[in-house]
């Protein structure tokens, strides 16, 4: 029963990667909202003691309404269907060895 809950873990996050990886392929470039665009300034990428971080910090919270714009490589989609697949699979011949 153990070896088939994990079966499914392994169909569950091929499917999530396949899909991901679909709506990478699909779509060009994600705008983020003003809000998540704050968030990642503050929170990833070069602190505030940096130059660049300074200057991100200070456009990000001048009260201007900035959205950044996240173009992935296309590889990444790619990467993304392939191992969703490979998982899906081996979840699938899990579940069948099991029976």
């Amino acid at each position: 029963m153990k070896q088939k809950a994990w079966a499914i873990h392994f169909i569950y996050a091929g499917i999530f990667l396949l899909l991901a990886g679909g709506q990478m392929y699909a779509v060009e470039s994600y705008h983020l909202t003003p809000s998540a665009t704050k968030f990642l300034a503050h929170n990833v990428g070069p602190g505030p003691e940096t130059a660049r971080g300074a200057l991100n910090h200070l456009v990000v919270n001048s009260g201007a309404q900035v959205r950044e714009t996240i173009t992935p490589p296309g590889w990444v989609a790619w990467a993304s269907l392939s191992a969703g697949a490979i998982l899906a699979v081996h979840g699938g011949l899990l579940v069948a060895h099991k029976k």
